[in-house]
């Protein structure tokens, strides 16, 4: 089995070698392929990634100039996937996948051929058992580390299928495109699609109390605020009018009528956020939250 492995990295100079290191103890071999989506930085990562690409030739760098998850996943799935890879594992820059983790992500693929996708678990973070919880109770994919199968990746690119540029919480379309085999609608029940693979996790690094993690949190708390928002108004026009109802921009979803019917969540810390969300998609304003 050949793996192609996706890693999508902003603003990841200080994290990404780690990441990569952890590579081949997670079961990735000489002859696979590492593809670094740089997408939008305002660091260093661009050039870190070069100099580990000098070091090692299974690495090719892809410099993006626009810092979108989104819109680099489609970039890799549909101009630089190989066709000749039998799995294509994604990550996040700053992730760790645990020793193993690759190897039985392709196994599950490989044993499993009517698979879209096979998902690791988080083994590190204050929530880490709850996250896991829910990932493995509902089918969900974490966007941090999982698999896609050559027929996915494949059916993904004759359907000229995409993800919204601009939307967060990428992991979660996928999984529900995939658990209604591809054809959004109510029917999500296609579980078969997607599973949980024994003895694939991640680790990262946990946020500490200083002015850079603080900024960071801020960032991800109105990220999270956006996502929530996104999958009310999203996920309701793909159930009623299916494959059709996915837009070339998230911000297309954003119309008078749809945020007019949106609230702030009850708790504490989500209902600020959801308040500042709230209050800029009624202004108009659709500028992008950093990822």
């Amino acid at each position: 089995m050949s793996i192609s492995v996706c890693i999508f990295a902003r603003n990841e100079e200080r994290l990404l070698p780690f990441c990569i290191g952890a590579l081949a103890p997670a079961g990735l071999r000489p002859s696979d392929q590492i593809h670094i989506l740089v997408n939008g930085c305002s660091d260093n990562t661009a050039t870190v990634a070069r100099a580990l690409a000098a070091a090692n030739s299974q690495i090719e760098v892809h410099e993006l100039p626009v810092g979108d998850k989104a819109n680099a996943w489609n970039e890799y799935t549909h101009r630089i996937s190989g066709v000749g890879s039998s799995a294509h594992v994604f990550l996040d820059g700053d992730i760790i996948p645990s020793a193993g983790s690759i190897t039985a992500l392709a196994k599950e693929l490989t044993d499993n051929p009517e698979l879209f996708a096979a998902a690791a678990l988080p083994a590190s973070g204050r929530s880490r058992k709850r996250w896991a919880r829910t990932l493995l109770v509902h089918n969900y994919l974490s966007g941090n580390l999982y698999a896609m199968s050559k027929a996915a990746i494949e059916r993904f690119r004759s359907m000229n299928l995409r993800l919204p540029f601009g939307a967060k919480g990428e992991d979660g379309l996928l999984s529900y495109l995939l658990l209604t085999d591809l054809k959004a609608g109510e029917d999500d029940s296609h579980a078969y699609r997607i599973t949980t693979a024994k003895g694939a996790t991640f680790e990262f690094e946990s946020l500490n109390l200083n002015i850079r993690d603080f900024s960071i949190y801020r960032r991800r708390r109105r990220r999270y605020s956006e996502r929530h928002f996104q999958k009310q108004i999203l996920y309701r026009m793909l159930k009623k009018r299916g494959l059709g109802a996915i837009p070339e921009n998230i911000s297309e979803i954003y119309t008078a009528e749809a945020i007019a019917n949106l609230r702030p969540r009850l708790e504490p810390v989500n209902f600020w956020f959801d308040l500042l969300t709230l209050r800029r998609l009624q202004n108009g304003s659709q500028s992008s939250v950093e990822t």
